[in-house]
């Protein structure tokens, strides 16, 4: 609602500001540029409105998950991590191992 207000402000200041220049040519150029401002004005309300009904509704129906949840899903990705990494390592380690018994034997 504040932005909506700002953008009125805005919308009847460049309005004013319009009306005092000397040419006609900076008249349309400043209207436009008034309009220009106004619209993106309106388009972030309108984003933040968005933004707050979203919220809300997760709020409302509990959509969003709890700061413990995130934390255990973080938890379990980084153990699927560690997992692969400690296989990758094994691997490594048994080809390395592999190398050096072939090495010795020849």
């Amino acid at each position: 609602m504040k932005k909506l207000c700002a953008t009125a402000v805005l919308i009847a200041s460049f309005g004013l500001l319009a009306a005092c220049q000397d040419e006609p040519e900076d008249k349309m150029e400043s209207a436009q540029e008034s309009m220009s401002d106004a619209m993106e004005n309106m388009g972030d309300a309108a984003e933040d409105a968005g933004e707050a009904i979203e919220q809300k509704a997760d709020q409302t129906f509990n959509n969003e998950p709890t700061t413990g949840e995130r934390i255990e899903e973080n938890l379990d990705e980084a153990g699927e991590r560690i997992g692969e990494a400690y296989d990758d390592s094994a691997a490594y380690l048994e080809e390395k191992g592999e190398d050096i018994k072939a090495a010795v034997t020849e």
